[in-house]
């Protein structure tokens, strides 16, 4: 008889999420923005200067509705291939990884489609929007899934080793 797979819970994902979402991506994309940021300065300030505008200081040049949507933006566009590639093709992310964590598919527990990935990527949101309740499900679930794992068919699990992957 085979041992019972044992479902990565509310804390352990919590803590893989914070390496992901703050540590990891955090630090990638504040340091992109940095680097965008300052190109765009150049390049506006370039344009101003040429029309013969003195260009507002760098503080200056961004509002910040402006500030926070280009950071979103450039945040997305970074989480996105992130945790969908990870998921489908790894059945993890870096932050998950050394915690054992694979994501799965939850009927066959095998490799995740990339339709499920994505479906699962698009669902962090509404767990976030609803002050983080779709997460913290997983901590009152039996088997540990999160409003994103309903939503996209798939639950947490915690393996040695990687599942299968096919080519």
């Amino acid at each position: 008889m085979s041992k019972p797979e044992k479902f990565a819970g509310f804390w352990i994902r919590l803590v893989a999420d914070i390496l992901d979402s703050f540590v990891i991506l955090g630090l990638v994309s504040w340091g992109a923005e940095v680097v965008l940021h300052r190109l765009l300065y150049f390049f506006y300030a370039a344009v101003l200067k040429s029309k013969g505008v003195v260009p507002p200081a760098y503080d200056q040049a961004f509002n910040a509705l402006y500030l926070q949507v280009f950071d979103l933006g450039i945040l997305f566009l970074l989480s996105f291939p992130y945790y969908v590639w990870g998921h489908y093709r790894y059945g993890t992310t870096l932050g998950k990884l050394p915690f054992g964590i694979y994501v799965v598919d939850y009927k066959s527990r095998g490799q995740v489609s990339i339709g499920q990935s994505i479906l699962r990527f698009m669902g962090y949101l509404p767990s976030y929007l609803i002050f983080g309740c779709g997460f913290l499900m997983a901590a009152f679930n039996p088997e540990k899934r999160a409003l994103h794992d309903l939503i996209a068919s798939t639950v947490s699990v915690i393996r040695k080793k990687p599942p299968k992957l096919s080519a």
